[in-house]
């Protein structure tokens, strides 16, 4: 004969093995595979949507080449081109002149000055 201690169960009264214990586990199984399944489609579509955004802003190669009008004629008496940047169709230009420094910010599809900065130096 054989004695099993107090702890142990025989095998056919294991809890985990019992019907409504197996019908448990398929269903949180589903749960957790439907979970992994909206999580992924989820970041898919943001990664999809952030491909597709930086994909259709640039510019096309016509657009890029594009000549920029003359700006000589809204600098003001004195004031010279230090620098200049394009970025995003928008033309910045870092002017010098008259004692203080400014930036120009002009639209790249019709020329115009869109907005003037002006840095007024400090007393030392």
């Amino acid at each position: 004969m054989v004695q099993q201690s107090s702890d142990q169960q025989p095998n056919g009264d294991d809890p985990f093995q019992s019907p409504e214990m197996l019908e448990l586990q398929r269903k949180m199984r589903r749960i957790a595979l439907r979970s992994i399944l909206v999580m992924v489609v989820g970041i898919s579509s943001i990664i999809g949507i952030l491909i597709y955004k930086s994909v259709t802003k640039k510019e096309s190669a016509s657009e890029a080449a594009a000549p920029v009008g003359a700006v000589t004629h809204s600098l003001n008496a004195g004031e010279s081109i230090r620098e200049m940047r394009i970025e995003n169709g928008t033309v910045y230009l870092l002017v010098d002149g008259k004692g203080m420094t400014s930036v120009l910010e002009i639209s790249k599809k019709n020329g115009s000055i869109s907005r003037r900065i002006e840095f007024i130096p400090q007393a030392e």
